[in-house]
């Protein structure tokens, strides 16, 4: 029985040497595809496609995001056709750009919010003090509030900060900031933070994960 893996496991086994198979159209594929994977489209799945991957390593079939059966369709189709470790990557392609993974293709020229994304913007703990978030907060906008997992759970604004030292952060906490996948065009992002006249935008993973700060300024420089 073919086996669900998530982005953390496709991951970990495309760093080993798996064989990923995409089963998108031809046209999908040239547009962005994990690196080093093998387009087969799924209607294309035949005996023949099949022997041509090795069969002494894990294949991971993928297709576009949780919505798109393709890839467990494919993956069943391969087991049937004796492959013995076949995975089906429920994220697909949608999870695996939205975790900053690399594609290739030839959609990657296009600048998307984790190329701009600042890895560098100052975090703290739910539990910090306003003093300690003081001192690290510098020039930039906010203080990202994660937990142990490097969850968003809020912001802290640098203009809350005038409160005494040992505040708690949560009386100054803004929860549920907006947040954008990695995989955004850098150009749509631009005119959709002009739209709702934000001035920087946090960029977070499927899985709320932060991966950094962009702001409408270095959008601009870009």
């Amino acid at each position: 029985m073919t086996k669900a893996i998530d982005t953390t496991e496709a991951e970990g086994l495309w760093r080993e040497g798996a064989t990923f198979v995409e089963v998108l159209p031809a046209s999908a594929f040239a547009s962005q595809h994990v690196p080093g994977a093998r387009n087969i489209p799924l209607p294309e799945l035949t005996e023949e496609a099949a022997r041509s991957l090795p069969a002494d390593r894990p294949i991971v079939v993928y297709c576009f995001d949780t919505q798109c059966d393709l890839s467990a369709r494919g993956a069943a189709r391969l087991e049937q056709l004796g492959h013995a470790e076949v995975h089906d990557y429920v994220g697909s392609k949608a999870a695996w750009m939205a975790a900053g993974l690399p594609v290739e293709g030839t959609d990657d020229r296009i600048l998307h919010a984790s190329d701009v994304a600042r890895a560098d913007v100052p975090t703290c703990a739910p539990d910090a003090r306003v003093g300690e978030v003081g001192e690290r907060i510098g020039d930039w906008p906010v203080c990202v509030v994660v937990d142990g997992e490097g969850v968003v759970l809020g912001t802290v604004r640098a203009d809350a900060l005038g409160l005494a030292a040992d505040t708690p952060i949560e009386a100054v906490l803004q929860p549920g900031p907006s947040t954008v996948r990695p995989s955004i065009p850098a150009s749509e992002l631009l005119a959709s933070m002009d739209d709702e006249h934000q001035d920087h935008v946090l960029v977070s993973t499927f899985g709320g994960v932060l991966i950094g700060l962009v702001t409408a300024e270095d959008l601009r420089a870009r």
